[in-house]
C-alpha cells in the first residue's frame, strides 16, 4: 500500500507540472512590471517588403509591438537608436525603447528580442524578449520580462 501511494504521488507530481505555454499555442506573452502575466488575446506577425519582422499583440487593454530589422535567427538589442524597437501602449500612455527615462540617476531603455526558430514549413516564429521602455517625457516606465513568442504564425508576408 505504501508503494502504491508513493507511485500515485510521483505520477500526480509529474503531470501537475505543466508549463502554461503548452496550453497557449500560439503565444505572445510576458511578465508585465514583474507582477502581471500579460497574454495577447490576438496577435499578428508581418514580414514587410523591406524584410522587417513585426509582432503585434493586444490583450484588450494594452497593445504590444516588437520589431526586428531582418528575418533572421539571433538576438537583437533594444535601446535608444537601436535598429530593433518595442512599443507598448495602454490607456493614454505610449512606451518605447527609443525613449530614455529622466531622473537624478540616468535610466536608459534596454532589452533584447531573440529569434530562436523560423519554421519556414509551417510559417511560424519562436523566440523570447525582455525590455524597459519609457514614455516620451521619460517620466513613466514599462517593464516586460520573461517574454515568450511561441510558434506565432506569419499573417502577412513570408519567412
Amino acid at each position: 500500500m505504501k508503494k502504491l501511494f508513493t507511485s500515485f504521488l510521483i505520477i500526480c507530481t509529474l503531470f501537475g507540472c505543466q508549463d502554461n505555454i503548452q496550453s497557449s499555442l500560439p503565444a505572445l506573452q510576458g511578465l508585465k512590471n514583474g507582477d502581471f502575466t500579460w497574454r495577447s488575446s490576438s496577435s499578428t506577425v508581418v514580414v514587410d517588403t523591406a524584410g522587417t519582422l513585426t509582432f503585434t499583440g493586444t490583450d484588450g487593454y494594452g497593445a504590444l509591438t516588437l520589431k526586428v530589422p531582418t528575418v533572421a535567427l539571433g538576438t537583437f538589442v533594444l535601446g535608444e537608436n537601436a535598429t530593433a524597437l518595442v512599443t507598448y501602449s495602454e490607456d493614454q500612455f505610449m512606451y518605447s525603447t527609443n525613449n530614455n527615462g529622466n531622473a537624478s540617476i540616468v535610466y536608459v531603455s534596454d532589452g533584447t528580442i531573440t529569434i530562436d526558430e523560423l519554421d519556414t514549413v509551417n510559417g511560424t516564429v519562436t523566440g523570447s524578449f525582455y525590455f524597459n521602455a519609457y514614455t516620451a517625457d521619460g517620466e513613466r516606465v514599462m517593464n516586460f520580462s520573461e517574454g515568450v513568442i511561441y510558434k506565432l504564425p506569419v499573417t502577412e508576408g513570408t519567412l
